[in-house]
């Protein structure tokens, strides 16, 4: 189960990378497209607005100039002057015109404001106000009249930029000037500038955040992969926590399983096992050992005249004690058959055939001697004739290893 939840993590982490690297790959393609989408927004806006001014011109034209001369009575002459309505069959001057046509231009097109000033009005005008950008851009094209003077501003809400041009004197409007009456300045000379024609044009940026579209569907795609990843790390942190509980719950049950098994397996097999030693499958081999084989004389009689509790501790403490003799020498306690014992040495661990039968009657002469201690204990706790040990000891060849 543990297997099979972590072979559909793992499938998931490897589509969610190659979905994050479509998504970079998308990246320049999203770019592109709200370029071309941008561009195209800018055209079609441009397209409308010049659409929008050309048909206010042509409006202004029809209206001002082609319709008075038209309406004019048989015989009228024709005249260019600034105070044209005033005159029957009369056309407004370039200036004129061009303040008329400012005017009707941010009427038709809010987003677009013209401006034609100067600080030299005619004297039957109100004098225009100049702000302090169009006072040293003024100033700027006397000094250098080929420029164009910017200013780009920004809102919370829209962008603007004013751009200025300067109204240059041809031959035609030196002669008008510097002749007619109501002129403030009758020396004017050709290439002079005599005011400026500003073009002011407000973007709102609440237009232009559609423009990015694509961007914008991109980076959605991106933060929704961001969060199922997220996600999906999470929930494959929390399948890596309970793989672990349960890995922990199995070793802590093998460990717990393992120590009960050692109370029933001499040490160095034991050790031999669970290290990997040596293998558990049946196999046999011959070996040279020395066996020690030890059990208690009269043994049934000694049952018969204690209690069934007495006898168990007293068997209980002597196996305890021969035991931890037998382990200190380098023996393998094969087994314990009702009160006897059987050790032997040379497998698993051997020291060579002298010296594990020298090994094992050092520890049968310990085993001697700690059984005369625990006898005179038990005698002083009022246990007559406790144990006597019978002890036999042989060298010669086994099969040893694993039956059935």
């Amino acid at each position: 189960m543990a297997d099979v939840r972590l072979r559909h993590t793992r499938a998931r982490t490897v589509a969610m990378i190659m979905l994050i690297l479509v998504l970079l790959l998308g990246l320049p393609l999203a770019v592109w497209l709200d370029l071309l989408n941008l561009t195209d927004a800018a055209l079609r806006r441009q397209a409308s607005d010049l659409n929008s001014v050309i048909t206010s011109m042509r409006g202004f034209y029809g209206n001002n100039v082609v319709g008075r001369v038209l309406a004019a009575p048989p015989g009228t002459t024709t005249q260019v002057t600034h105070n044209y309505q005033a005159i029957p069959g009369a056309i407004p001057i370039p200036a004129t015109l061009s303040l008329e046509l400012g005017r009707v231009i941010s009427e038709q097109q809010h987003n677009i404001t013209y401006r034609f000033v100067s600080d030299y009005p005619f004297k039957n005008r109100a004098p225009h106000v100049l702000d302090d950008f169009e006072r040293k851009a003024l100033a700027g094209l006397r000094a250098d009249p080929h420029q164009l003077v910017t200013d780009v501003s920004n809102s919370l809400f829209n962008d603007r930029i004013r751009l200025i041009a300067p109204v240059i004197m041809g031959a035609a409007c030196v002669e008008c000037h510097n002749s007619h009456a109501e002129s403030p300045k009758r020396d004017w000379k050709v290439g002079d500038v005599r005011g400026i024609q500003e073009v002011t044009i407000t973007s709102p940026i609440a237009a232009n955040i559609f423009s990015f579209k694509y961007l914008l569907m991109y980076f959605i795609m991106v933060a929704a992969a961001g969060l199922t990843f997220i996600l999906m790390q999470r929930r494959q942190a929390a399948t890596i926590r309970g793989m672990n509980q349960e890995l922990e719950t199995a070793n802590e049950f093998l460990a717990s399983l393992s120590m009960k098994i050692s109370r029933y397996l001499s040490p160095q097999i034991y050790k031999s096992i669970f290290s990997g030693q040596k293998d558990v499958t049946i196999h046999t081999e011959r070996k040279k050992l020395t066996i020690f084989f030890s059990d208690i004389k009269d043994f049934t009689a000694t049952t018969e005249r204690l209690q069934p509790e007495q006898i168990t501790r007293l068997l209980n403490e002597y196996f305890t004690e021969m035991s931890e003799i037998a382990l200190r020498h380098g023996g393998t306690i094969d087994k314990f058959v009702g009160d006897a014992m059987l050790i032997f040495f040379g497998d698993p661990d051997s020291k060579g055939e002298a010296e594990d039968a020298t090994a094992c009657m050092r520890m049968a002469l310990e085993m001697q001697r700690r059984i005369a201690e625990l006898n005179a204990k038990w005698r002083n706790e009022g246990v007559e004739n406790p144990f006597r040990v019978r002890m036999g000891v042989n060298t010669g060849f086994c099969n040893v290893g694993n039956f059935g």
